[in-house]
């Protein structure tokens, strides 16, 4: 079956479901805390490129047009734009920075350098895979069943059908799978790092605590330096995104709706990743893609 058929099957209560899951908490604990050791074991340059959402969504849609042979810099372009990713300018400054690093390049030939064929570095490729396998593991928890579908993922062709499987699926169902439009979620996505500061503060919270978010201590400090961003950005982080209930010298206390909204997020995020490992599983692959040699 094709991924879009398992999109297709997503009943309207599959996120209230997912949520109601013995091991949701877990999994989420799990995502959030190899999300951020992750982020810390990059490079600073490939740190830049994933602690913006945006700059990382241009570079996942990098990666799948990359996979099936399709990189351009003008088909880059078209796709950020069309599925409301990014402006023109912003791509046009993702590529030139990871040109400098030496992880996008163009190949030479006649014709307007944006439509040629672009390469990516296997330094990018092995940053944005090894992220988008953290979601399919920590998915299992709630599917050990399809615990194959990891091992699948773990090979090169099985890689490029998991990636082309949930571009297809969050294609599909748009309705479910946009993350930036859950509040206050978005506000946090839409933030230098604000994602990672959430992910962060929920796995220093206590274990026995009964919502997702409820207190952590915080360290301004702390996150500034590992973050590499100021504690002014902190500050106006947790005061302007509306979901905080106090804070101050060294505890946060989020409002019930974040909880909820986070549980939201992760809902859909582990429900994307099932639908992507019921295709591999099915047995289920894309028919062609580019060379990956390099």
């Amino acid at each position: 079956m094709t991924p879009a058929s398992f999109a297709d099957r997503i009943a309207d209560d599959a996120l209230a479901c997912a949520r109601k899951h013995l091991e949701f908490r877990a999994a989420v604990e799990t995502a959030a805390a190899h999300s951020v050791a992750h982020f810390r074991n990059l490079d600073p340059p490939y740190q830049w490129i994933t602690k913006d959402v945006g700059r990382a969504a241009i570079c996942v849609h990098a990666l799948i047009l990359y996979l099936v042979g399709e990189l351009t810099v003008h088909a880059l372009t078209a796709s950020c734009v069309a599925n409301g990713i990014s402006s023109p300018g912003r791509v046009q400054q993702v590529v030139r920075r990871c040109q400098d690093m030496g992880e996008m390049t163009i190949g030479a030939g006649p014709g307007l350098w944006t439509r040629r064929p672009m390469r990516l570095g296997a330094s990018l490729v092995g940053a944005l895979r090894d992220r988008a396998l953290i979601d399919l593991r920590s998915t299992l928890r709630l599917a050990p069943e399809l615990a194959c579908a990891a091992e699948i993922a773990q090979t090169d062709d099985g890689f490029v059908a998991y990636a082309v499987a949930i571009s297809i699926v969050a294609s599909r169902r748009r309705e479910i799978f946009t993350f930036k439009s859950i509040p206050p979620i978005g506000f946090f996505l839409d933030r230098e790092a604000g994602m990672l500061i959430l992910l962060d503060l929920l796995g220093a919270q206590a274990a026995d605590r009964k919502r997702l978010l409820e207190t952590a201590p915080i360290s301004r400090y702390a996150l500034a330096r590992r973050y590499s961003v100021s504690r002014a950005h902190i500050n106006k982080l947790l005061a302007e995104s509306g979901a905080i209930e106090c804070v101050d010298s060294d505890r946060v206390v989020f409002r019930p709706a974040l909880s909820r909204a986070m549980e939201r997020h992760f809902a859909a995020v582990f429900q994307l990743n099932h639908c992507a490992a019921q295709a591999l599983a099915s047995g289920w692959r894309f028919g062609s893609r580019a060379a990956t040699e390099d």
